[in-house]
């Protein structure tokens, strides 16, 4: 769940970057390096009309601001039609407007009807005292636009507006990752569903989903329901790959898709039985050799 793009603005990097990653700088920044191998420049749309300036060959990404106020007027019709023809280019889309869901979304419908098929970014700040209201900053600003269809990644940036507190970079990568999760855009961990218990829950409900977890995080893109009862289980994890529902005191019934697949097992065993049944349908990897690919 690393980042696959950071963006450093004007500052050098001087060290080997690991993995995969690679980087955003400004433009006049990325025309100074002698390796661009793994770094691409940001745009805006002064400097992308302009074709005097040499750009990527491979990636550009062009920040393209959303109908704010204010800002600088461009040719639009040169700039829709050089990027329609233009499959380099990745646009971020952003708006300093108050409402900037709607006005992200306005644009995006712009490519749309003009049929620019290029990859979008959704760009969001967050100025939130505390990390859980940016949270709910970024999942809103963000997540409404996703689970609409719109856009291919996100790009956040928290940064406090008390300038004594030093963002939590890592919180802010895993927010990202759990967005894109949530709203199908880029599954990246196992994905748990469950009930919010109720009167008919046949066991304690959270401890027996912290056991379900503990033993299958690692598996990237699986879907595991952990359901209360017989009653309403079933139906609300109709989406589920596999699931494990209470059927009586003390009994389990596990699920592969919506087909029933071993009845009243004790739950003492069960989650060693839903270990078999995902070894049995190749749904398990080993936990050592998933920290390795």
């Amino acid at each position: 769940m690393a980042a696959d793009y950071i963006f450093c603005g004007e500052n050098k990097i001087d060290f080997a970057l690991p993995g995969t990653l690679e980087l955003i700088c400004n433009y006049d920044s990325w025309k100074t390096l002698s390796d661009k191998s793994k770094c691409f420049p940001l745009l805006d749309e002064q400097k992308y009309l302009d074709d005097s300036l040499d750009k990527s060959s491979s990636i550009n990404f062009l920040r393209l601001d959303c109908y704010s106020k204010n800002y600088p007027a461009f040719d639009q019709e040169k700039f829709f039609e050089k990027i329609k023809n233009d499959n380099t280019v990745v646009l971020c889309l952003s708006s300093e407007n108050t409402n900037a869901v709607q006005s992200i979304r306005r644009m995006f419908l712009e490519l749309m009807e003009r049929e620019i098929k290029n990859p979008g970014i959704i760009i969001c700040d967050s100025e939130k005292e505390t990390s859980a209201e940016s949270l709910i900053h970024f999942a809103i600003e963000t997540g409404a636009l996703l689970i609409d269809g719109f856009g291919n990644g996100i790009c956040l940036s928290d940064h406090y507006s008390d300038k004594n507190k030093i963002s939590d970079y890592k919180l802010v990568n895993s927010i990202a990752f759990g967005i894109l999760q949530a709203s199908r855009t880029r599954i990246s961990k196992t994905e748990f569903i469950s009930c919010p218990s109720c009167g008919r829950t046949l066991f304690d409900l959270q401890e027996t989903t912290a056991k379900v977890r503990a033993v299958t995080h690692h598996l990237k893109g699986l879907k595991i329901a952990i359901m209360g009862c017989i009653v309403n289980g079933p139906g609300e994890m109709a989406d589920a790959d596999f699931g494990y529902v209470g059927s009586g005191p003390g009994k389990i019934t596990l699920y592969k898709g919506k087909e029933v697949v071993k009845r009243n097992v004790p739950e003492g065993i069960a989650v060693e039985e839903l270990i078999s049944l995902l070894k049995e349908n190749n749904a398990w990897i080993e936990p050592e050799f998933a920290l390795s690919v």
